[in-house]
């Protein structure tokens, strides 16, 4: 396999690991801003964060660029406020944004068939097997 088919199935992969953790990234400063943490450049978190603005501006009606101004503003919390999605809703946004990169990514032959089969059947690590982040105590799906 070429290496840079390898980069790009570890990025696609990494985008899957990482999303809702970027997302979820606020903490409130001593000065009660809220802030996010200084990750700096990423290829994942754009091409995913991208992904997930299409896929709630499809959903709510409202443009990209308006959605990626509330999460930038608010974060992920108050952004789905405003655009009136629950958790639910949210985490099936970002479940269809993630289909959609693999999709592109096939298209664009930066993945084979079988990886994009691969990565579309896997769930992401940070869930759990029913698709629902663990218990923080047990380990359990929640």
């Amino acid at each position: 396999m070429k290496p840079i088919k390898l980069v790009v199935a570890a990025v696609l992969t990494s985008v899957a690991l990482g999303a809702t953790a970027v997302h979820a990234a606020d903490t409130e400063g001593r000065d009660g801003r809220r802030m996010q943490r200084m990750h700096g450049p990423s290829l994942e978190r754009m091409v995913f964060g991208n992904a997930l603005a299409a896929e709630l501006a499809k959903q709510t009606g409202r443009t990209a660029d308006e959605v990626r101004e509330l999460f930038a503003d608010g974060g992920p919390r108050e952004a789905a406020e405003t655009l009136g999605l629950d958790r639910d809703a949210m985490k099936a946004a970002m479940e269809q944004a993630r289909q959609a990169v693999i999709a592109q990514a096939l298209a664009a032959q930066m993945i084979t068939a079988e990886q994009a089969q691969t990565l579309a059947e896997a769930k992401p690590r940070h869930l759990g097997k029913n698709g629902s982040r663990p218990d923080a105590d047990t380990g359990e799906d929640g």
